[in-house]
């Protein structure tokens, strides 16, 4: 695996996909959730959230090379996330993943004030990042304590893409399969 990610927790990865790809995304995402209603969220109440949006899931598949890549293990994809931050003083507690996001990707889509997403190193050292559209951040997902402080923008589009090491004590949980 990654030495800096092994020693991190995380990895910054600055133009994941183009600032343009992501406001499309962002855009699309927001079109399909006003027409299909929102799911309400319970690590983020009151912030509508989907679970596998086909373009996100497509998104999913097409990076399993690069994300691989820059974990430096082969990984398979288990499922994606999506969330609109919208709600002034929102936080996301602090939390660890379940075992199918043992290597994650939060990747930025739109947003409207820097909101920058924290995390523990395993030295105890906490970090936070902000990202642009289009830069995401890949971490342990369920090693590693990650959180966001009060948000004081109006809109925030993140979607989470989750993996499992295709050689790793996860990798049952490919494309989210339950033991």
């Amino acid at each position: 695996m990654n030495q800096q990610l092994l020693d991190n927790n995380y990895v910054h990865v600055p133009g994941f996909i183009t600032p343009e790809r992501a406001f499309l995304l962002a855009e699309e995402f927001k079109v399909y959730a006003d027409e299909h209603g929102w799911k309400d969220d319970h690590q983020a109440p009151k912030c509508p959230s989907v679970h596998n949006f086909l373009p996100f899931v497509r998104l999913l598949v097409e990076k399993v090379s690069q994300v691989s890549e820059i974990a430096g293990e082969e990984v398979l994809p288990t499922y994606t996330y999506a969330r609109v931050y919208n709600q002034n003083g929102t936080e996301l507690k602090r939390h660890r993943d379940r075992h199918a996001c043992e290597v994650s990707l939060t990747l930025n889509l739109a947003k409207s004030e820097p909101w920058p997403i924290c995390i523990q190193k395993p030295n105890g050292e906490e970090i936070c990042l902000d990202q642009n559209p289009g830069d995401a951040m890949l971490y342990l997902g369920c090693v590693a304590d990650h959180w966001r402080g009060p948000y004081t923008g109006d809109h925030h589009v993140q979607v989470f893409m989750h993996y499992v090491r295709s050689y790793g004590d996860n990798a049952w949980a490919f494309f989210d399969r339950q033991r």
